[in-house]
């Protein structure tokens, strides 16, 4: 089973020319972000700089996306509150509900969907994003996307969809999650990349700095490819998250495997029990799943971390005592979730 450690983020940085960012000084702010703050919340970005240079005189938009397969698990929390951070910092963010992206490619009923992104769209308006100062939007309801779809897919081909398989492709088919990437997963994808794409195709953004965790760097790719294809006037860059590794051995927490993940429709007690209680091995603090979880899914500031850092690979009684400290802090972020 592959494993989303050290290695594995090498190889991709490696055989993709992206530049690391993990654990190590990088070599840029963006707008009133400290670097070292960049480096908490980030693992690697992607031709990131034209984004960086037009933070002052560019039309440019920050853009990511959840799918709906499931209620949201602790790394679909880490994407929203990174996107409320960003739009906090003065970014024009867009978020984008993936229904139509379950529906095809976890074959989920639209009644199920609907009720779905209702639910989501009250809780990351809950956490803080701001309606006013960028866009939260399902996909069913914009069919103009759907059009802009249509008319890129003019320049792919069935190659570049296969090469856009997610290094979890095996996992879901071992779960019988998925079968491959046939017709509907092919949609998905393409709609996917729409998203990013029309932000400069039709609405005339110069650049598109996309959000999303590593193992997703292909759909990147795939609209890099397109805007290369059109000759589109229009840069896209990305910034890439690291993974949350799952309980139970998993890989990633994922919202199609519940006994992988914490979630946030999970009773106060459950939450805290595996917090506090889960085997979490590892060999540094980075490998462990709930220092992970307080880098990605909490407030806490980088000096905070870092003390963090060093009480997780003491694995001590401070260590259990954070772990306590840290249940709290997630029970509360949780709570602004409807369980009803």
């Amino acid at each position: 089973m592959i494993k989303f450690d050290d290695e594995y983020y090498r190889s991709v940085i490696n055989k993709y020319g992206y530049n690391a960012m993990d654990f190590k000084p990088i070599d840029f702010s963006l707008s009133n972000i400290s670097r070292d703050v960049m480096k908490e919340k980030w693992l690697c970005h992607y031709k990131a700089e034209k984004f960086v240079k037009g933070v002052n005189d560019k039309k440019q938009i920050i853009t990511t996306g959840i799918g709906l397969s499931g209620t949201p698990h602790m790394g679909t929390l880490s994407q929203i509150l990174r996107a409320i951070f960003l739009q906090k910092a003065g970014f024009e963010v867009q978020f984008v509900l993936g229904d139509l992206d379950s529906y095809n490619a976890r074959n989920q009923s639209l009644e199920v969907l609907k009720e779905r992104a209702d639910k989501y769209t009250k809780f990351i308006k809950k956490l803080g994003f701001d309606e006013t100062k960028g866009v939260l939007r399902t996909q069913i309801d914009h069919p103009e996307i759907l059009k802009t779809a249509y008319l890129i897919s003019n320049c792919l081909t069935d190659e570049d969809f296969l090469e856009a398989e997610e290094d979890l492709s095996e996992l879901y088919k071992s779960k019988n999650i998925y079968k491959g990437i046939d017709f509907k997963v092919k949609q998905a994808i393409l709609l996917m990349v729409a998203d990013f794409i029309h932000l400069g195709y039709v609405d005339n953004y110069e650049n598109v700095l996309v959000m999303l965790g590593l193992e997703e760097h292909l759909y990147v790719r795939i609209a890099q490819k397109v805007v290369e294809r059109m000759n589109l006037d229009m840069t896209i860059g990305a910034l890439y998250s690291r993974v949350i590794k799952g309980l139970n051995g998993y890989p990633k927490m994922s919202k199609s495997i519940p006994d992988s993940s914490i979630s946030v429709d999970m009773t106060p007690d459950k939450i805290y029990d595996l917090v506090v209680n889960s085997k979490d091995e590892y060999e540094k603090p980075e490998d462990s799943t709930i220092f992970q979880m307080m880098s990605a899914v909490s407030y806490y500031s980088p000096e905070e971390l870092e003390e963090l850092y060093k009480i997780c690979e003491e694995k001590g009684d401070k260590w259990l005592e954070s772990k306590k400290k840290y249940a709290k802090v997630l029970i509360d972020i949780c709570g602004a979730w409807d369980n009803e």
